[in-house]
């Protein structure tokens, strides 16, 4: 009887997650940048919006398949991948999953709690700030800038020894940088004063090539501009489907009307054409 019980002892100590034994060791710690100082301390209740980063096992197939499809002498030349392939090359490892799952567990943050990447590589959760310092064994303080803006922020974080293989990065703790919009650089002239600077002076020609370039090109960029910098005047394409992307990042999005109103003016013949917008979140 005794015998069982020692086995039923050791049983049910395997169902314990590790993360809750795992001793903690300092994972991060920086100093605070020039221009921020601590000034108080956030409520209990506030909210964080905390992201977790998984190690990307295969990071490095990835990049040499972008050097690959990228490199116009490589048989595999324009052969991008797709979002799913992509997906593949950058999850994580079953381990890695299982392992922080575990550790979400011993909070009792469920799994219906949590928002992840299509490719299980970055875990989303919302916690009262409370919670986080608990998890990551830390304390957040509300910084403020010499510019004004104060965000929560902490200066050092841990984890369980085990995790630190499991994971790379959990934000926000340390960064302390402040994203926002940038003001527009493009200036407009006017386009008498435009042509008028112009008007008189002679193209530029490349001594190498003899590509012949309008003056005008120095002061405003159209289609004309273009093709002539890239020696493509009068060029007929002989691929047929090519594409190209452009990407949006913070508050950055693709005006349809827009586009048309350039191809009215700079090229009608592709009036009419739109272009596809592809959403990757995470």
């Amino acid at each position: 009887m005794k015998a069982l019980s020692r086995a039923g002892l050791l049983y049910f100590l395997a169902l314990i997650p590790f993360a809750a034994t795992s001793p903690y060791k300092l994972k991060e710690r920086v100093f605070p940048p020039h221009g921020w100082r601590q000034h108080s301390t956030p409520p209990a209740d506030h909210n964080i919006f905390l992201r977790i980063g998984l190690p990307q096992p295969n990071f490095n197939t990835l990049k040499t398949h972008l050097y690959e499809v990228s490199d116009p002498y490589h048989p595999r030349y324009g052969a991008y991948l797709s979002k799913e392939e992509v997906d593949a090359l950058v999850a994580p490892d079953q381990d890695s999953i299982d392992a922080v799952n575990d550790w979400l567990a011993s909070h009792g943050i469920q799994n219906s709690d949590v928002i992840r990447s299509s490719a299980g590589d970055w875990v989303t959760i919302m916690l009262p700030v409370h919670m986080v310092e608990k998890m990551l064994d830390t304390k957040y303080h509300i910084w403020k800038h010499d510019n004004g803006n104060t965000i929560v922020r902490t200066t050092s974080y841990s984890l369980p020894e085990h995790l630190h293989a499991h994971i790379d990065v959990i934000q926000p703790t340390t960064m302390f940088a402040q994203l926002q919009k940038m003001r527009s650089t493009i200036v407009w002239s006017d386009e008498a004063e435009i042509v008028s600077s112009v008007q008189n002076l002679a193209p530029i020609v490349n001594a190498e090539t003899g590509v012949s370039v309008d003056a005008s090109c120095n002061a405003t960029i159209t289609l004309t501009c273009l093709k002539q910098l890239y020696n493509a005047v009068g060029l007929t394409p002989s691929a047929l489907n090519n594409s190209i992307a452009v990407t949006g990042y913070l508050e950055q999005f693709a005006n349809f009307q827009d586009l048309q109103s350039f191809y009215t003016e700079q090229n009608p013949a592709a009036v009419n054409s739109t272009f596809q917008v592809v959403s990757i979140n995470g």
